[in-house]
C-alpha cells in the first residue's frame, strides 16, 4: 500500500467530520518448536496478516479490520465505519515522509537451523534429567515472533517499523510415590538467536529440574497475616497487575481506577518507584514506536511513593488532559490500540536480602510468583505464588507449597519496607483489552512488612 493510497484512503475517512483516522497494516509470523519425550515433538507455525481502521468522532471510536489488504476492501471496511458519522469534511490528509526504523538483529530466525534448534532443545532435555532419577517428563520450547507494521494517520503520521522476539521455555516435572512438581523457567527478549549468548540457560534448566524434584517435599502452611519477602524478577508481576493496570488510561480515564483520582498524591512508600520503559535495547516488551505511530518512552509512574503519570494513548489524552507517552499497544491488527505497559519494574534500593530474612520472626520467601488477578477499581488482588520457603525466626526453613497472597493495591505499596539492589527484568505475556502482548516485569528483592498468606493445614 504505497503513500498515495493511504492518503486517499485517510481522506475518505475523515471526509464525513471525523476527528481522526488511522490505518494498521501488519504482517506478522509466530513459529514455535518443542521437543517432548527427549524428541523435537511439534513445530508450529501461524501467520497474522491484514489491516485495521480506527475512526473517532468525538469520544466515540470504531474500528474495524480485514486480512484482505486491497485497496477496495479497505475502503468498503471505511464506507461502513463513516456511515457512523454524519457530517462533512474540508480538510485534507497529507502524509509526512516515511519514518522507517527497525531494531539491529544480530541472529535471525531463519539463519538459526532447525538442527540447531532441536540440538540446543534437545541438549536441556538431557541436562534436566541428568539431575535426578525422579524427572519424568521434560518439555523444552522455542517461540520465535517476527513482526512488521506500518501506520499512517489523519494527523500526518506515516511510520514502518517491526519486532523480532525470542523466547526459551523449559518445564521440568517430578514424581515420587504418586506425589507430583513441576517446575517452570523461561528467558525472552527483543532479540534473534543471539538471546543464547546472553544466557546460560543449561544452569537455568539444570537449577530448575533441582527445585522441581525439592518440591517434592514441600509441606503445607495454613498461612495468615504475615510479612513477606518477594525474590527478583518475577517476582514483580504483582505490582504489574496490582497496581500497573490501574494506572493505564483504560481504567483511568473511564475512573475506573482505584488510583483514579491520585495523582501527585503518596501512594507507596518511600522505597517506591515504579517506572515503564519501552525504550530499553532488547528487552522483551520494547518496540521503537508503540502501536499508534508515537516513540516509546521511559514513564516514572511512581517516584518515592508519589503518584507521578499514568500510560496514556493518543485517544485517551485528550478525555484526560494528559499527554500520550508511547503505550497504545494492541496484539495484532484485529485489535484497536489502547494504553499498555511494556517494561514495568520496580526500581532498586540499597536494602540487604540477608537483613530482610533476619528481620522476620514468622513468614514467607516467595521465591517465583505464578499468575494472578486484580479488579482495578478496587485493587482487590490474588497470585498464587509458584514456590515458597517458611522463614522462621530469621532464617529460611523449609519449602511450602499452596501458598497465595491476597490483598488490596493500595496496601501493598504502603507496604514495601526493603528494597534491594538486585534487580532483574523477565518475560511475560498480558491480556487486556487490545489482545495479548509481550511485556517484561521486573524488581529486586523486596520485603512486604504484612500482607494476607492464604495456605491450608
Amino acid at each position: 500500500m504505497n503513500k498515495k493510497n493511504l492518503e486517499e484512503l485517510l481522506n475518505y475517512a475523515i471526509s464525513t467530520g471525523a476527528d481522526f483516522a488511522e490505518i494498521y497494516i501488519e504482517d506478522s509470523t509466530e513459529t514455535s518448536y518443542r521437543v517432548l519425550d527427549s524428541k523435537l515433538d511439534s513445530i508450529l507455525t501461524s501467520n497474522s496478516r491484514g489491516i485495521g481502521v480506527r475512526i473517532s468522532k468525538n469520544e466515540e471510536v470504531y474500528y474495524a479490520s480485514t486480512n484482505i489488504i486491497t485497496k477496495k476492501k479497505i475502503k468498503e471496511l471505511i464506507k461502513s465505519i463513516i456511515a457512523n458519522i454524519n457530517g462533512i469534511s474540508d480538510r485534507t490528509v497529507k502524509l509526512s515522509r516515511k519514518n522507517s526504523s527497525y531494531p539491529k538483529i544480530l541472529k535471525s530466525h531463519k539463519d538459526f537451523s532447525i538442527d540447531l534448534k532441536k540440538e540446543k532443545l534437545l541438549e536441556y532435555d538431557t541436562v534436566a534429567r541428568k539431575q535426578s532419577k525422579l524427572i519424568t517428563q521434560v518439555s523444552a520450547s522455542f517461540i520465535e515472533i517476527d513482526k512488521n507494521y506500518t501506520i499512517a494517520n489523519s494527523n500526518g503520521k506515516y511510520i514502518s517499523s517491526g519486532q523480532t522476539l525470542t523466547r526459551v521455555i523449559a518445564v521440568v516435572y517430578a514424581e515420587r510415590n504418586g506425589q507430583k512438581a513441576r517446575q517452570l523457567t523461561y528467558e525472552g527478549a527483543a532479540k534473534g538467536y543471539e538471546i543464547l549468548d546472553d544466557i546460560d540457560f543449561v544452569s537455568e534448566i539444570t537449577e530448575t529440574a533441582k527445585k522441581a524434584v525439592e518440591k517434592l517435599d514441600a509441606k503445607d502452611f495454613k498461612g495468615g497475616l504475615l510479612p513477606v519477602v518477594i525474590n527478583n524478577g518475577f517476582g514483580a508481576v504483582i505490582f504489574h497487575e496490582a497496581c500497573g493496570h490501574g494506572l493505564e488510561a483504560t481504567s483511568v480515564s473511564t475512573k475506573s481506577s482505584v488510583f483514579s483520582n491520585d495523582l501527585g498524591k503518596k501512594v507507596a512508600s518511600e522505597k517506591v518507584t515504579l517506572i515503564d520503559d519501552g525504550t530499553i535495547e532488547g528487552c522483551w516488551g520494547s518496540n521503537i514506536f508503540d502501536d499508534e505511530g508515537e516513540k516509546t518512552k521511559k514513564n516514572i509512574l511512581i517516584e518515592n511513593g508519589i503518584l507521578k503519570s499514568y500510560l496514556v494513548d493518543s485517544l485517551n489524552s485528550n478525555k484526560m488532559s494528559h499527554i500520550s507517552n508511547g503505550c497504545g499497544r494492541r496484539e495484532n491488527y484485529q485489535y484497536a490500540p489502547t494504553s499498555r505497559m511494556s517494561n514495568t519494574y520496580l526500581a532498586p534500593g540499597n536494602d540487604k536480602i540477608e537483613d530482610m530474612i533476619k528481620s522476620i520472626k514468622l513468614g514467607v520467601y516467595c521465591e517465583q510468583m505464578s499468575g494472578g488477578v486484580v479488579e482495578p477499581s478496587t485493587g482487590e488482588f490474588n497470585f498464587a505464588v509458584e514456590t515458597a520457603w517458611l522463614i522462621e525466626n530469621g532464617k529460611i526453613s523449609h519449602r511450602i507449597k499452596g501458598i497465595t497472597l491476597i490483598g488490596n493495591s493500595k496496601e501493598i505499596l504502603k507496604n514495601v519496607e526493603m528494597v534491594s539492589s538486585d534487580l532483574k527484568l523477565q518475560s511475560g505475556f498480558c491480556g487486556s483489552k487490545s489482545g495479548m502482548i509481550p511485556v517484561t516485569v521486573g524488581e529486586p528483592t523486596i520485603k512486604v512488612s504484612s500482607i494476607l498468606v492464604g495456605g491450608k493445614e
